[in-house]
């Protein structure tokens, strides 16, 4: 029979972790969120240009040389992957094009980035290290940087962790795979 005084301090543990975790993402979500129209102070041309072609998108199904849904995007003379683009329609659509809805989906990647850093080390049944890793994570400058501008190498990121996290969960229900 288990003590009852142990399992009454391991559900205090996981609710004060749960707590920590949640004002972590709070954190994290203002230091993305906050002036996010404003700060950086315009969008970079390749921004515009993921914007202009989510907006096309919604309004045609046709990209800005007329291609129908493309999965590549051409775009100042190089190609850039479609999922950013896709991403950003439902908010353009809801929100209007602002550049505070093309920094969006990047902004909102940038929290659950936090998270499944946490998820990823909570498989190592260290929730203390989890909290420390996402809570640096949260506070840092090129995560902060990256998470406020429209680039796919953010949403990239998190995919990634979602992908090791879902690996990790996998070696122990193979559903998961």
């Amino acid at each position: 029979m288990a003590n009852p005084l142990l399992k009454y301090m391991r559900i205090k543990t996981l609710i004060i972790n749960h707590k920590l975790l949640i004002i972590i993402l709070l954190i994290s979500a203002a230091l993305r969120l906050w002036k996010l129209s404003t700060i950086p102070p315009h969008l970079t041309p390749d921004e515009a240009a993921l914007g202009y072609n989510a907006y096309s998108i919604l309004r045609t199904g046709r990209d800005e040389y007329g291609e129908l849904l493309p999965v590549i995007f051409k775009s100042f003379g190089d190609f850039k992957p479609g999922l950013y683009v896709y991403l950003t329609v439902p908010f353009v659509a809801i929100f209007g094009l602002t550049e505070f809805t093309v920094r969006l989906p990047s902004a909102i990647a940038g929290v659950f980035a936090i998270w499944f850093i946490f998820l990823i080390i909570n498989q190592f049944k260290n929730s203390q290290l989890g909290l420390i890793a996402a809570f640096l994570l949260a506070i840092n400058p090129w995560h902060i940087h990256f998470s406020r501008g429209a680039w796919e190498a953010n949403v990239s990121l998190t995919l990634t962790l979602i992908g090791i996290y879902f690996f990790l969960k996998s070696l122990k229900n193979s559903k998961f795979l």
